[in-house]
């Protein structure tokens, strides 16, 4: 087996909780990850040595600051070995818009070059860690897990079966950006979701802690949220620092009307997609 077609499931945060500043700079945080159908597909192939890597997106994504290239870095040096790979990407999940695209695309290039390469799983994880706080989510057999310390401490969570309409407003938000204008003083304790009952059910709705800060710079996300409440979404939230919004479903939504939803001229986009229970729901 030389080559690989996998699918780069996106995730939404159904909660996101900050709850203090590390004195290293990153935050503890207590999350929901949840995967969904919307998937980025990937190629990987083995081949001698070096490495290739190729894009098929409407967006431009410098190759060098990509996560798959460094994931294919720090591999190397880790795990010693002297194999190259060709990478082919066709993007669907929009980049900077909260929905895990680019950690997606690493964790599941890490698990393709194991699988390769003949490496066991639990030599990938440290990996994982060492390049992005959501990237070892994406190794999860699991569809949905709570992650703790800096979202890279995961446990088990049950994957509701719900319907997501998700909508992409046409521009990006920086991570970092939002984490320095959140500015964290003081430690915060969780609010624990139980795992008995979806999270939205739950008295304490959606947590999203950056929630009142994007919507004050970001007015249209305001009537975004609107639209899905019209729309007969049961539950909306923020997914991590956005820019996505979605609404939940519990059943596929039919014949929603995009009037009223003035995101089209900035390239804004519109996914409806499903709850991933694990890895039996990848096509």
């Amino acid at each position: 087996m030389k080559k690989l077609f996998l699918l780069c499931p996106a995730k939404v945060n159904l909660t996101l909780q900050v709850l203090k500043k590390r004195s290293d700079g990153y935050h503890e945080i207590y999350t929901i990850f949840q995967k969904v159908s919307l998937y980025d597909e990937m190629e990987v192939e083995l081949k001698p040595c070096g490495f290739e890597l190729e894009f098929f997106s409407e967006e431009k994504i410098p190759l060098e600051e990509n996560l798959i290239f460094k994931a294919y870095k720090k591999a190397k040096e880790v795990l010693k070995f002297k194999d190259g790979f060709k990478v082919k990407v066709k993007k669907a999940i929009p980049c900077g818009a909260g929905l895990g695209g680019g950690s997606s695309n690493a964790g599941v290039f890490l698990k393709g070059l194991a699988r390769l390469l003949q490496i066991p799983a639990e030599k990938i994880f440290p990996i994982a860690k060492r390049l992005g706080a959501d990237i070892p989510f994406f190794l999860m057999k699991e569809g949905s897990c709570i992650g703790k310390g800096i979202g890279d401490i995961l446990s088990a969570y049950p994957s509701f079966p719900a319907w997501y309409v998700i909508v992409y407003p046409g521009f990006k938000i920086s991570t970092a950006w939002a984490y320095n204008r959140l500015n964290v003083r003081e430690k915060r304790e969780p609010v624990i979701y139980s795992s008995d009952v979806p999270p939205w059910e739950q008295p304490q709705g959606l947590i999203n802690h950056f929630k009142p800060l994007i919507f004050r710079h970001y007015p249209v996300l305001k009537e975004i949220e609107n639209w899905l409440k019209k729309s007969g979404a049961i539950a909306t939230g923020l997914s991590g620092t956005g820019s996505s919004l979605f609404g939940i479903f519990p059943k596929k939504p039919e014949n929603f009307s995009e009037n009223g939803l003035n995101i089209f001229k900035n390239n804004g986009k519109i996914f409806l997609a499903s709850s991933l229970s694990g890895e039996e729901d990848l096509p």
